[in-house]
């Protein structure tokens, strides 16, 4: 029997051996917790750095009830950027093995552009494209006053009046054109200027890029310039994307845009992607109605057509997906391009093959009656160069076009191959408004590798310069006539091939063209040609070693006199001798004379110069002033 002191040692070692056995189950626990937690964390780290991006298209189906649906579908098949990296670790840790930095900018972020470092009736100072259609500019006038609107190197906007007094001309006032919200004017965004029939108002038309949405919008700045010495902003309204272009037909103004949707965007932002109009802060999308999507659009660009009343309210709009910029406005009409490739393929006796064409199509938008309405489109072979490349005559839309093709693969005999089939050349296409078929065509009337370089239409004829482009350069120029009086029987002369090449065709002082462009040496070469019954006949020309502007509305054109004037930079003496000025050329139907040069005196560029003749007296207007002369001739 134990005596009460050993049985007191053996309950000290039992509870000794109990509370070890505790210790080491505990510990035992903990040892598995931290495991756990490890392999957890671990198991976690690896899906964070390891775990795939989705490959595939982001899932709209919670959209499906949107009246966008389809559109957003194309949309998301258009803008859908896969990520760059397979997941986590590569975008973290990815240059540090490959020592190179991948990223190629090409995300859905939008990137924001370089900021860079009256009362009197108004009366028409541009060369407008269509009777009755008035083109924007950068410089409109009254019988008193003459408004011109600017950029300057800080990318502020001003509306500047000079006042029409012969050689006393001066600055009347300044009105600073402030962006609204938090927004900017980008560095040399396409800007213009109109003016009422009272002369009262004016409105200016540019581009703004708000931080907040990070996209561009048009922006349509109303001013009352009835007291020319006090003018004052009234109205804004804004259109999603770029400025493109704009007419003024009636009071009524036809507004054009051209809006990108950006990589990957959040559909639950209808300002991402889908056009807006109206006021800033409170732009509504244009309903799916006015929407048109092609189903082979391939590029998530719309071309966006508004028209707005004279006190900017928005009187309907069109939005067309995968379009371009191109665009011509007729009485009645917006004809607005696409281009695009299309494979074509053909068995001969000997030979099958399968060539790869440039076509367009043509979309037509009528804003007769009020509003906008698509009427309907055409497609052709070729492509369209710019507005005056299209005219709509009678209810006929007669369109100008380089074609060019690209042979894929053929098989048999190569040579019955027909080459002209994919060499480059030009082609007329006359479409009936009706129909939108086409009622007749010249095609393939240039001679093989020209492309058409300007066109300009007669009631019923056609003017056409074509060229060989190499490296971007042209560097011939055959100009033909095209008889358009019976389109049963299209015929047409040419010049032959002369040195140089025009880059505008004016329809001029008695029936003759008036070529503008450059010579062999591409220095500016001015040129008068003659329809004779057999051919395309230069008359005279005016030629000299200086650069000078391609915009057309930089030009100052006046038909009834025979006058052409332009800025050029003189480089005579080398490039340490230019020297600015305006030139007033004169066509008397012998030749072309050098009327004055007006020297300008700071050195700009030559496509922001606009010029008027007043009474006898040339008005010169710049970003930085006005000049004056007294003409030498008084027939002007």
């Amino acid at each position: 029997m134990k005596t009460s002191e050993q049985r007191t040692e053996e309950i000290l070692r039992r509870a000794e051996a109990q509370r070890e056995s505790a210790a080491r189950r505990s510990k035992r626990a903990w040892l598995l917790s931290v495991t756990a937690g490890f392999l957890i964390l671990v198991l976690a780290l690896n899906l964070l750095l390891f775990l795939p991006y989705p490959s595939g298209l982001p899932d709209l189906s919670r959209y499906a009830g949107s009246e966008y649906y389809g559109l957003m579908q194309q949309l998301n098949a258009l803008t859908y950027r896969a990520p760059q990296y397979k997941n986590n670790f590569e975008a973290w840790f990815g240059d540090l093995f490959s020592g190179s930095n991948n990223s190629d900018g090409m995300g859905g972020e939008a990137v924001a552009p370089d900021e860079g470092n009256g009362g009197s009736a108004y009366a028409e100072v541009t060369d407008n494209q269509e009777a009755g259609v008035i083109e924007g500019d950068l410089f409109k006038r009254t019988q008193s006053h003459i408004f011109y609107v600017r950029q300057d190197d800080s990318n502020r906007l001003s509306l500047l009046a000079y006042t029409i007094g012969g050689t006393q001309s001066a600055l009347c006032s300044r009105l600073e054109i402030a962006p609204e919200g938090k927004a900017y004017f980008p560095a040399n965004s396409e800007l213009e200027l109109y003016l009422s029939e009272d002369g009262k108002t004016a409105t200016v038309f540019t581009v703004q890029w708000a931080y907040e949405q990070q996209q561009r919008y048009t922006a349509a700045i109303s001013v009352d310039v009835s007291d020319p010495a006090h003018m004052k902003e009234v109205r804004r309204t804004y259109l999603s994307g770029d400025y493109v272009t704009s007419r003024k037909a009636g009071e009524d103004f036809l507004l054009i845009s051209n809006f990108a949707v950006r990589s990957n965007p959040d559909f639950s932002d209808e300002a991402q992607f889908l056009p807006q109009a109206g006021a800033y802060g409170a732009l509504e999308s244009l309903p799916m109605a006015d929407i048109v999507a092609p189903e082979n659009a391939d590029a998530a660009r719309y071309t966006v057509l508004c028209r707005l009343g004279s006190d900017l309210a928005v009187k309907g709009h069109v939005a067309l997906l995968s379009f371009s910029e191109e665009v011509y406005v007729s009485q009645g009409n917006i004809f607005v391009t696409r281009g695009y490739t299309a494979d074509t393929s053909a068995d001969g006796e000997t030979v099958s093959y399968t060539y790869r064409e440039a076509r367009t199509e043509i979309s037509c938008i009528s804003y007769a009656g009020g509003g906008l309405r698509e009427a309907g489109s055409a497609d052709v072979p070729g492509e369209v160069r710019n507005q005056y490349f299209m005219d709509e005559q009678d209810g006929m839309l007669r369109v100008v076009t380089s074609t060019d093709a690209g042979l894929l693969e053929y098989a048999g005999d190569a040579a019955a191959l027909p080459h002209e089939e994919y060499m480059k050349s030009a082609s007329l296409f006359v479409i009936d408004l009706e129909t939108f078929e086409t009622a007749a065509s010249l095609e393939r009337f240039a001679p093989a590798g020209e492309s058409a370089i300007s066109v300009r239409f007669e009631e019923g004829a056609a003017w056409v310069c074509t060229a060989i482009e190499y490296e971007s350069v042209f560097v011939e120029d055959p100009v033909f006539h095209i008889d358009l009086t019976d389109l049963a029987n299209i015929t047409y002369t040419d010049t032959g091939t002369i040195p140089g090449y025009s880059l505008s065709l004016v329809d001029f002082t008695g029936g003759t063209l008036l070529g503008i462009g450059r010579n062999d040496d591409f220095d500016l070469k001015i040129e008068v040609y003659e329809r004779a019954p057999d051919a395309v006949l230069p008359v005279a020309s005016y030629e000299r070693n200086a650069d000078f502007s391609e915009e057309y509305k930089a030009y100052y054109i006046d038909r009834e006199n025979g006058l052409i004037g332009l800025h050029i930079d003189d480089y005579e003496g080398g490039a340490s001798a230019r020297r600015d000025c305006y030139v007033l050329l004169h066509y008397d139907g012998y030749g072309l004379n050098e009327l004055l040069a007006l020297p300008l005196e700071e050195y700009y560029s030559c496509d922001e110069t606009r010029a008027t003749i007043i009474d006898g007296c040339l008005y010169v207007v710049t970003p930085v002033g006005i000049y004056t002369e007294t003409l030498p001739w008084q027939g002007a």
